[in-house]
């Protein structure tokens, strides 16, 4: 059975691993969108304030050591840019290339999170962020 999750970090990649574990034969492919599939989200603040200078710390798995480790097939940098029910079937961009593609599935799982509700108060469209330490 041919799995595809569309979007990794916490839903598509711990969906995954699931899965592999109950039935490694499962063929699962993970498109991802961001060239990162999982980092510590919680550090993110961190980074931000300066407390944490190199990126590269706020990162889990790389892309590669998740597929070596769980048997998953990752795609990053690649969009999802259309879904055809009937056919089962997504079409994707490798945001790269530019090329577009399309991968087949039995079953497809669609993990990718959501954008917050931006209230409408005064300053909600500023670029800087203000750190607030403790005195």
């Amino acid at each position: 059975m041919k799995i595809l999750i569309i979007g990794g970090v916490a839903a598509g990649t711990k969906a995954a691993a699931k899965l592999k574990r109950e039935n490694r034969d499962l063929d699962i492919t993970i498109i991802a969108k961001d060239g990162d599939i999982s980092y510590a989200g919680c550090g993110l603040p961190y980074y931000i304030g300066g407390f944490i200078e190199d990126r590269s710390s706020l990162i889990v798995n790389t892309p590669q050591k998740y597929a070596a480790m769980t048997g998953v097939n990752v795609l990053t940098n690649v969009e999802a840019i259309a879904v055809d029910n009937n056919n089962h079937t997504v079409i994707a961009k490798n945001l790269i290339t530019n090329e577009e593609a399309s991968y087949a599935y039995d079953k497809l799982i669609i993990a990718t999170g959501a954008s917050p509700i931006t209230p409408p108060i005064e300053g909600n469209k500023k670029t800087r962020c203000i750190l607030f330490t403790p005195s």
